[in-house]
């Protein structure tokens, strides 16, 4: 049995962040269940033993660290007009990117404590919309910019390069390879998929899909992209044409499998022996778990589904227990 965590925008039904199990085996949902209520508690990441969500208090915006184990709150850090759109962690360091105030907020946790040690501010409504890490940057998606802006860490977090996208693009959220040689991106606004080449801080554009067409274009906005372990493959989730998308990037970079999902697909995650996909969708108030073909990656039909009102993230930890 695995457990997992969803979080969900604010709702007369909602409960915040919500915990369930599923089993590996089967593919199916059990025990789902409040976790800890917050409003606008709509992000979720796992760091070791803790679990970092978004949340508001008092028109103040930021995260809270919570035990994983037991929901105990155990620090809130509420620095912000609003609360960020995306949490991410990595080596004892909390990353935020805030769509609304334009900035991004980096934490470092010690003794269960949150300490500010970053504030990179770009603009008032830039679009930042995630934090990847790369080498010694970070990469930030600037969606209403139609920019990648991309910041030194060693040199005090120094802004270094601008990656430009024509106006509309939305760029959105961005995965690279183990090796940092490819980055995969999905745009918000345009709705495509871009691969890119990369070495150091050249990024050379390799392949360009566009995920709807233009006439199913004007409510569609792409979302979530996740890359398979083995990188043969990207999934990406698209609200408002309700699609999850499968593009082969192994050698000839295609689109290989198209299919409808539950109404806005805010977030999705892959099991971790990648044979199953778990979606929430925000507008159809649910988590549904899709079988994948693990040879082909293609997603096959739903083994398993849930009731969750407006879930917008979700994370599965990684260890059986």
């Amino acid at each position: 049995m695995i457990k997992g965590y969803i979080g969900t925008y604010n709702t007369f039904d909602s409960k915040g962040v919500y915990q369930f199990g599923m089993d590996e085996t089967t593919g199916r949902i059990s025990r789902i269940q409040s976790f800890y209520a917050a409003d606008d508690a709509k992000c979720v990441a796992l760091a070791g033993n803790k679990l970092i969500i978004t949340m508001s208090k008092e028109n103040k915006g930021g995260i809270a660290l919570l035990d994983k184990m037991t929901g105990e709150l155990l620090d809130t850090a509420l620095y912000e007009n609003k609360t960020p759109c995306f949490i991410g962690y990595d080596s004892g360091f909390v990353y935020t990117a805030n769509y609304h105030d334009g900035t991004v907020m980096i934490y470092q946790i010690k003794n269960d404590k949150l300490h500010l040690t970053k504030r990179i501010d770009i603009q008032t409504k830039a679009g930042c919309h995630q934090v990847i890490l790369h080498d010694d940057y970070l990469l930030i998606p600037c969606l209403l910019m139609d920019e990648i802006r991309i910041f030194k860490r060693s040199e005090d977090f120094a802004l270094v390069k601008i990656l430009k996208f024509p106006q509309g693009t939305g760029p959105r959220h961005g995965v690279f390879n183990s090796e940092h040689t490819r980055f995969y991106l999905v745009s918000e606004l345009s709705n495509e998929f871009f691969a890119y080449d990369v070495e150091d801080l050249h990024f050379k554009l390799i392949a360009k899909i566009a995920l709807v067409s233009q006439t199913g274009q004007s409510k569609a906005s792409s979302a979530a992209i996740r890359l398979t372990r083995d990188e043969t493959c990207v999934y990406i989730s698209t609200r408002g044409a309700d699609l999850l998308s499968v593009i082969c990037v192994k050698d000839e970079i295609k689109l290989i499998q198209q299919r409808n999902s539950g109404k806005h697909p805010r977030d999705f995650v892959l099991s971790n022996d990648e044979r199953y996909l778990l979606t929430v969708n925000r507008d159809s108030d649910n988590l549904i778990i899709y079988k994948l073909d693990r040879d082909t990656k293609i997603i096959g039909n739903v083994v398993s589904e849930t009731a969750v009102p407006h879930g917008v993230g979700i994370v599965l930890e990684n260890e059986v227990l």
